[in-house]
């Protein structure tokens, strides 16, 4: 895989947790750290973050390259109150159309 097609991995994935986060949170957030799996353990690449302006709200997700989805995402006790007050439960299941 050349240098630019990984980049753009990376920025579609960077894409998809932002819509992610503003569709089921209404939440803007940043991605401060980005890492790619080997493929040959994964097709995942993992991430870190924050709501936009509160660095305290902070999250790890992943999203799968494959199948442009996301996985994995674990927040901080901040970022589940943030949430909650927006009165949505995080754990609850989300029963949405794709």
């Amino acid at each position: 895989m050349s240098k630019t097609e990984k980049a753009n991995q990376m920025q579609e994935a960077k894409e998809i947790a932002l819509k992610y986060f503003k569709n089921e949170y209404d939440l803007d957030v940043e991605i401060t750290k980005q890492e790619k799996l080997a493929e040959y353990i994964s097709p995942k690449i993992m991430m870190e973050g924050h709501v936009t302006d509160h660095s305290d709200e902070s999250f790890n997700i992943s999203v799968d390259y494959e199948d442009k989805k996301t996985t994995n995402f674990v927040m901080s006790p901040e970022l589940e109150k943030a949430i909650r007050a927006k009165g949505i439960d995080p754990f609850a299941k989300q029963d949405k159309p794709e």
